[in-house]
């Protein structure tokens, strides 16, 4: 994964499994970035043409705001109440990021309510992953996306999908050449699990930004350079990249991050994770010793207790973060949140949601049902999509318990 991002530079990580087993961490890039199951898309969106643009290392394509009447050429730049959109992915794109960036701060200000003036932000996409790349400035090898806090700035680029949409073909196929006895009936079964794997591991830019906008909007709300636990800062992150929009216009929390409870199932039957109380001790520096299970896992602590049916367990969280903002002490603030609380108890309550939650895997599909004939090299994909595949088959391929 490389470095662990700094308190003024957060990166999110949206983590692969690399290589099985064991499964090891990348950062979720765009040649393999995993994420959840994205909707079924109404229509397609055309993607930018790329045009004579000024990229990273041209001055105008500097951090912070620009003077909207003097856009760097190839780009666009959307002024809204909280945010300057500064897009090189057209206009129509940025109007949708930036009225979900802003439906995303009512998300939060819902969660932490906060009363003074918010500042404006600023949000920077480009095209895709070589321009953002070339701009990151601590390498952007399996970055989908970070938050600056020295100049309050978004920056993500174009993965081919957008709040649902996805515009760009399947990202599986078989390798050219590959003679594979198929019916018909299996090349249309195969073609729509190339889709359903495509959908299934390519992150939404939308969901990413709402992961960042969370970490932008609570540093402006804690006014404090002090790190809130990994588990938590980037658990809560993370259940804000599932944000859907209702029928009724407003924003939901609560649905489940397919990609990480995957990872936590595999982790699960690789014996990787740690007790719950473990991890809320855990240090920075721990979280990032295994960051693809260890993400998983914040995620779901904090999605276990978000959604949970005891209204005490509900409200942890949320007091938990305005005590660590009153005081800045987040051991003390931990202590008080889960004083009375039997964590043993918790961990097994926790284990036994993550174990019967069932999620769908279109890679297991593809292994279970071709796995027999299409071996991992036969699969013209990401190298960690490849790699997943060949998890599963060495899965299927073990003996039966009894």
């Amino acid at each position: 994964m490389g470095r662990p991002p700094s308190a003024a530079l957060l990166a999110v990580t949206l983590l692969s499994a690399a290589t099985a087993p064991p499964v090891t961490a990348t950062e979720a890039s765009f040649p393999a970035p995993p994420g959840p199951p994205m909707l079924a898309a109404p229509a397609v969106v055309p993607r930018a043409a790329p045009v004579a643009a000024a990229l990273p290392g041209d001055p105008q394509v500097r951090p912070g705001e620009w003077n909207p009447k003097k856009a760097p050429p190839g780009w666009v730049v959307l002024e809204t109440e909280h945010y300057q959109v500064q897009s090189q992915i057209g206009r129509e794109k940025a109007e949708r990021l930036a009225e979900h960036l802003e439906a995303m701060l009512d998300v939060y200000r819902e969660m932490l309510p906060f009363r003074k003036k918010l500042p404006h932000f600023v949000l920077k996409v480009f095209r895709g992953h070589d321009e953002f790349a070339e701009y990151y400035p601590r390498g952007a090898a399996g970055t989908a996306a970070y938050y600056d806090q020295s100049n309050k700035e978004l920056v993500g680029y174009d993965s081919g999908v957008l709040l649902g949409v996805r515009d760009i073909p399947a990202r599986v196929r078989l390798a050219s050449g590959l003679d594979v006895d198929l019916v018909p009936t299996e090349r249309a079964r195969l073609d729509e699990l190339f889709e359903q794997i495509t959908d299934a591991y390519t992150f939404d830019l939308a969901a990413v930004l709402s992961h960042e906008g969370w970490h932008q909007y609570f540093h402006f709300y804690t006014v404090s350079w002090v790190r809130m636990p990994s588990w938590l800062d980037e658990g809560v992150g993370d259940y804000f990249f599932t944000a859907k929009r209702g029928e009724d216009g407003r924003y939901h929390l609560g649905a489940m991050n397919d990609y990480r409870m995957r990872r936590l199932h595999m982790a699960f039957d690789e014996g990787t994770t740690v007790p719950f109380w473990r991890m809320l001790e855990f240090e920075q520096s721990d979280y990032y010793s295994n960051p693809s299970v260890f993400y998983a896992q914040g995620w779901s602590m904090v999605q276990f207790l978000m959604q949970n049916e005891d209204p005490h367990l509900r409200q942890l969280i949320p007091k938990l973060i305005e005590d660590f903002k009153d005081n800045k002490n987040f051991k003390k603030a931990t202590d008080k949140a889960f004083k009375g609380i039997d964590l043993h108890d918790l961990d097994e309550r926790w284990i036994l949601w993550v174990a019967t939650t069932e999620v769908s895997d279109p890679l297991a599909d593809l292994a279970r049902e071709f796995g027999d004939r299409i071996p991992p090299e036969a699969l013209e994909t990401e190298d960690a999509w490849r790699s997943l595949y060949a998890w599963h088959l060495a899965r299927l391929a073990e003996p039966e318990d009894g």
